[in-house]
């Protein structure tokens, strides 16, 4: 299998090349970091629910301009916009993360042991060998017939 660089870190199929790795450990480790921010937002939802409770008493009281109501009602919004701005921001750094983890371990490619590759991959490895030995114009290592000059 050629391994090729990355050019990109939204590349799945480049990142499954780099480091053999499949990109369902990519979206696993996301979904691990989505479930982290799923149970934040289960913390903080009875407090977000206890505050719209708290704004709309207040904006349904009689002495409250509906101008003050409207302010208080937009900033309410503007607080949940954040925190889904946030929530995306997360999954896409967790994700953007676990690529570059992807990334950073293609420098350490394992290699498999002789004793766990299949008969074709064992002689594909020699064959490989072999090939890198081979120069033009000496003998052949393995059948020590003289190797033709190309050219």
């Amino acid at each position: 299998m050629h391994r090729r660089p990355a050019t990109s870190l939204v590349d799945p199929d480049g990142l499954t090349r780099l480091s053999g790795q499949p990109v369902a450990d990519v979206s696993r480790a996301t979904l691990e970091a989505g479930k982290s921010l799923v149970a934040a937002w289960t913390d903080l939802e009875p407090v977000v629910r206890k505050m719209t409770e708290v704004v709309r008493a207040y904006a349904e009281d009689e002495q409250v301009k509906p101008k003050e109501a409207m302010i208080l009602l937009s900033q309410c919004a503007g607080v949940i916009q954040k925190l889904s701005m946030a929530s995306t921001g997360v999954l896409r750094a967790s994700e953007g993360m676990s690529k570059l983890a992807l990334l950073l371990d293609a420098g350490t490619i394992k290699q498999s042991r002789p004793a766990d590759m299949t008969q074709k991959q064992l002689v594909g490895a020699v064959v490989s060998t072999v090939q890198k030995l081979v120069i033009p114009g000496k003998q052949c290592p393995a059948c020590h017939v003289l190797v033709p000059i190309d050219g």
